[in-house]
């Protein structure tokens, strides 16, 4: 360009090109970062209320509800509970791999508590992405030796 003529605005219009260029995918990320973060609060939530609803069940007649405990914690955090999994294993056990053991309230039983759900990311189709992308919650529970009403 020669000094006596004018840049027409192009500068402009490179700055809007990077800045859209840029902006778009640090948005995505942004929101799939925190649809994971809230997906795990949620999990977590849940695992640590189904925990609490067990150790302080007064019967067995109240682990009936777990279910419907994880749901509502699910849907506070908007994580859908359509394929929602509430498993009992052993402590420290892995909670997809490991078998399966009775939540019981015999005093001093120990169990893992494990919520697992299925997210989806924003933007990301199931095809690509599968049904894989799960977040886990767990909460050990300790049933005391010394319960009210025992």
């Amino acid at each position: 360009m020669s000094p006596g003529r004018p840049d027409g605005g192009r500068a402009l219009i490179e700055v809007v090109f990077l800045a859209v260029l840029l902006l778009i995918p640090v948005v995505y990320i942004l929101a799939a970062v925190l649809r994971l973060q809230s997906a795990t609060l949620a999990v977590a939530q849940a695992a640590r209320d189904v925990g609490r609803l067990i150790e302080t069940a007064p019967d067995a007649g109240t682990l009936g509800s777990a279910g419907d405990v994880a749901r509502v914690a699910l849907q506070d955090q908007n994580v859908s509970p359509d394929r929602l999994q509430l498993r009992t294993v052993a402590p420290g056990a892995d909670c997809r791999q490991a078998p399966e053991v009775d939540a019981t309230l015999r005093p001093g039983a120990s169990y893992d508590v494990c919520v697992i759900a299925v997210i989806t990311l924003p933007g990301v189709p199931t095809v690509l992405s599968g049904s894989d992308n799960t977040v886990t919650g767990v909460y050990s529970v300790h049933i005391g030796e010394l319960r009210e009403g025992r």
